[in-house]
């Protein structure tokens, strides 16, 4: 083989080799390309899986919330309420407002009124505050966090004065009937799931329930404590009870019995709660038939 015929053999080599690099260097491109396209499409994938099943998640809570109050059964609505994680990563908050707004799309213009509600009926805990109905304190600032047995918190409950406490924090504007007549109908409907669980379970009337907490204000010691809804739906969901207790434990926190008039006598205690349990059914058929009407 001459010269010649040996430098276009080497440049033809030279020529195979880069082609090869070329090549592999392309497949290699594709290969990363598509690996960075699935792990995307995963991501996007996860995310709307996730996204779904938080929407899913809602519908069916909207679903149950409509349902409940169209058949006066909220029992299934409180257990698929989603509650925070364990421990809490995240703001939650649950209230009088969503729970009478997610089973149906509130009249126009009740957004005020429905923002009012809010300091009547709030339940908020998240990794840096905690409260009830409006009064909420940063965590570092809670002095103690107190119980009440159920008995105690049914005490707390006039079926006379809630009436006149809704219509005297709504002031008479368009939409504050529909507001008033929902509120009133559901906060009675959960009363009258606590008086016949209290009736039916005398051991659950007498469990310990969080319902107040004392912190630090800027001159005064300051109290965010249950009412007429929170106190209810703190009794019914004994697994929120828990994360409460469980955040107050995880930060060094007292948590500590509040003072209750017991009623000693088990047979002045059950009839004490069947009248209750009977004034209670009374408003809400009451509150029902103003929905209705």
């Amino acid at each position: 083989m001459g010269m010649k015929d040996r430098l276009e053999h080497i440049k033809q080599r030279a020529q195979d080799a880069g082609k090869m690099v070329v090549d592999v260097g392309v497949e290699a491109a594709r290969e990363k390309r598509d690996a960075a396209a699935g792990f995307a499409k995963g991501k996007v994938d996860a995310a709307t899986g996730y996204a779904a099943q938080k929407r899913d998640a809602a519908k069916d809570l909207a679903d149950t919330t409509r349902s409940a109050f169209k058949e006066g059964d909220f029992e299934e609505l409180l257990a698929r309420l989603p509650l925070p994680a364990r421990p809490v990563q995240e703001d939650w908050q649950w209230s009088l407002g969503k729970l009478i707004t997610s089973g149906s799309k509130p009249p126009t213009g009740t957004g005020m009124l429905l923002g009012l509600l809010d300091n009547f009926g709030t339940i908020d805990i998240g990794p840096n505050e905690v409260g009830f109905d409006g009064g909420t304190a940063k965590w570092h600032k809670v002095k103690a966090i107190r119980t009440r047995s159920l008995d105690g918190i049914l005490q707390k409950l006039s079926t006379d004065t809630f009436t006149e406490s809704i219509e005297n924090l709504l002031p008479p504007v368009p939409g504050r009937g529909w507001v008033s007549e929902r509120a009133t109908s559901a906060i009675f409907t959960l009363w009258a799931m606590v008086a016949d669980l209290a009736i039916r379970d005398p051991e659950a009337g007498r469990r310990q329930v969080v319902c107040e907490i004392e912190y630090k204000g800027w001159i005064f010691t300051k109290e965010a404590a249950t009412g007429f809804f929170t106190g209810p739906v703190m009794a019914l969901l004994p697994n929120l009870d828990q994360i409460f207790r469980e955040e107050a434990a995880a930060r060094g926190v007292l948590v500590e019995q509040a003072e209750d008039t017991a009623i000693e006598s088990a047979e002045a205690r059950v009839a004490w709660l069947r009248e209750k349990h009977a004034a209670i059914a009374a408003k809400r058929a009451e509150a029902q038939r103003a929905i209705e009407y």
